[in-house]
């Protein structure tokens, strides 16, 4: 076995990530007597797939079914037969039940960083050749159809290396403003605002879709919540006590969101602003604009109303917004709907609006696998010795919403079964 990598390191952006992966019914949640349903999971994953793109085509709920299956599978095999060890099983935001199993390493709590450690430690043990900085840029057919091998290429030049079996790992193009412009027009430009890792450019879709393979429809990004092209912004990224408005000068949504749905309400607004003000809470965020000012990207005023004139939003219907708003705050009632304990007032002068952008960590998007994770073509017909996985082949899982530690889980899951059935049918 040879892994080849484009970039210095192995890990891509599941080393990027918090590295959770969603199970429900492990027998590590049994171990802490944590009480969970995949039936529980099953209705969130419907509950919120149903938010945006009503009509799309997907999730196909049948190999949703067959994930949540294989996710137990997968959870208990990282550590019975990687030597992989949680450190501790939550639930994140508004999706309150504890089926996150997060990693332990070297007797702490670790991140992404720690699964794919693990994973590599793993690999190298077994004698597994792992290549990097050397990516694939073509994938080898015969007069069949068949996939025999690929071309790479490192320091030394191209390279072809001939495979019985090829399994694309090569992530999205959240990274690639060409394939965001020709697949997901709508978030065009966002590539400096990803936490994808720099290597998500759609390499493996490119080389696959070059030999036949079928793309999934309706591709989409994986939101992670709403990002500023300020410096030192971050902290804007899942602050639900902020108040959002757009060109309007109105309220847009309520902000107290799971992550991928106020990224996909930040793509839909039109011209999105976050709004806040000079209070104690605000002094880091406040530093941060004040530092970059004057700039497009954030205005400052001493009233409402000045403050909308310079966001060149109505004046009235901004001041009344916000006059709204507060009032909320003080009756505890929001008329978006946000709880209690995030209503936080906006009325220390000055105030701040800061233009906000959709932050992504990956795309909803691919080429079509049958359930080994093998690629397939337009007519249904099987690439032969061709498998893709994570999100080369996603898609099939999401409308447009994410759900919290399904991502490194399905990418853990759908390469074990992909080399599972490499291994087992090299003839």
């Amino acid at each position: 076995v040879v892994v080849l990598e484009k970039l210095p390191f192995t890990g891509g952006s599941t080393a990027l990530s918090g590295g959770g992966i969603s199970a429900t019914g492990t027998r590590f949640q049994e171990a802490e007597g944590i009480e969970d349903t995949k039936q529980s999971w099953m209705d969130l994953w419907v509950e919120r797939q149903a938010v945006g793109n009503p009509d799309g085509m997907y999730p196909d709920y049948d190999r949703v079914n067959e994930f949540m299956d294989e996710a137990i599978v997968t959870t208990d095999w990282l550590v019975d037969y990687i030597g992989h060890e949680y450190g501790f099983i939550i639930g994140f935001g508004v999706d309150p039940v504890r089926r996150l199993h997060f990693s332990k390493t070297d007797g702490t709590v670790g991140g992404g960083a720690a699964l794919t450690a693990n994973i590599d430690r793993f690999l190298r043990d077994e004698g597994v050749q792992i290549l990097t900085e050397t990516p694939a840029r073509e994938l080898i057919t015969d007069d069949d159809g068949n996939v025999v091998g690929v071309v790479a290429e490192n320091s030394d030049g191209e390279m072809v290396i001939h495979a019985k079996k090829v399994i694309l790992a090569t992530g999205g193009y959240a990274q690639s403003e060409d394939l965001l412009e020709r697949f997901i027009p709508e978030v065009a430009g966002s590539t400096e605002l990803s936490a994808a890792a720099v290597g998500t450019t759609g390499d493996g879709i490119v080389m696959a879709e070059a030999v036949g393979a079928a793309l999934y429809e309706e591709p989409w990004v994986i939101g992670l919540g709403i990002a500023s092209k300020i410096d030192n912004t971050d902290s804007i990224m899942m602050d639900w006590s902020k108040v959002y408005v757009n060109s309007k000068g109105e309220r847009f949504t309520n902000e107290q969101v799971h992550y991928a749905v106020a990224t996909n309400e930040i793509i839909d607004a039109d011209e999105p602003w976050l709004i806040f003000d000079s209070s104690e809470a605000n002094s880091e965020l406040v530093a941060a604009v004040e530092a970059a000012l004057p700039t497009e990207e954030a205005v400052k005023g001493g009233s409402f109303e000045e403050l909308a004139r310079m966001m060149g939003v109505p004046v009235g219907a901004f001041v009344g917004t916000m006059a709204t708003f507060n009032a909320g705050v003080k009756s505890g009632d929001d008329g978006m709907g946000k709880d209690p304990e995030f209503l936080v007032a906006v009325d220390t002068a000055p105030y701040y609006a800061l233009k906000i952008y959709p932050k992504t960590m990956g795309t909803f998007a691919g080429v079509k696998t049958d359930e080994l994770f093998r690629v397939v073509r337009d007519d249904g017909s099987v690439i032969n010795n061709l498998y893709a996985g994570g999100e080369m082949a996603n898609k099939v899982l999401y409308n447009r919403v994410y759900m919290s530690g399904s991502a490194v889980q399905f990418a853990l899951t759908s390469g074990r079964l992909a080399g599972k059935h490499a291994a087992l049918n090299l003839e």
